[in-house]
């Protein structure tokens, strides 16, 4: 295994994935884990199975224990990311996400953003900060938890909105093709 993975920005989409897998206690041994509290309290509860059945988690108890840190954000962080995008953008955000890319936007930490979600990596792209976006797939390769994921939790799927989203940034454009 390689070395902790720190400020570990985790989407509800990523979270729910972990459970599903079964990996989400192990991802914490070796992540530093932060949570938006909307994802935290909100967005990830539950996963279904293979077989369409239920199963419930509550991050509550990693908060309480330390595993997992969840951050609020303020209103002039808020206001800070919503300076720079078109409301067709902000329109693609969930709770969840909006809250995360706050956090990332406006710390002097070095966070990294893991999603399933097109438009969080665009946004990225747009704002320049690539090297801030990271896949699930990359997350367990860095881990040693390598295995085959869905497209949208794929390097190359990152890699793609990225792209997408600097083309959006150079053309002025944060509005434009999402």
């Amino acid at each position: 295994m390689t070395n902790r993975l720190r400020f570990l920005l985790l989407d509800a989409n990523v979270v729910i994935e972990l459970f599903r897998q079964g990996l989400w206690d192990r991802i914490l041994e070796c992540c530093d884990v932060h949570l938006s509290r909307t994802v935290a309290t909100t967005e990830a509860h539950f996963y279904e199975d293979d077989d369409g059945l239920r199963h419930d988690f509550d991050l509550g108890s990693y908060e309480m224990s330390g595993l997992v840190t969840v951050f609020d954000v303020s209103l002039d962080q808020d206001r800070q990311l919503t300076r720079c995008f078109a409301p067709a953008y902000l329109e693609r955000f969930d709770p969840g996400e909006r809250e995360s890319l706050a956090h990332l936007v406006t710390s002097t930490w070095p966070y990294m953003i893991c999603s399933a979600d097109s438009i969080v990596f665009k946004v990225l792209g747009f704002l320049n900060r690539a090297e801030q976006g990271i896949s699930l797939e990359e997350v367990l390769q860095q881990t040693g938890f390598g295995r085959q994921v869905a497209w949208q939790f794929s390097k190359a799927f990152r890699e793609r909105n990225t792209q997408q989203g600097f083309r959006n940034g150079l053309a002025g454009s944060a509005g434009g093709d999402l």
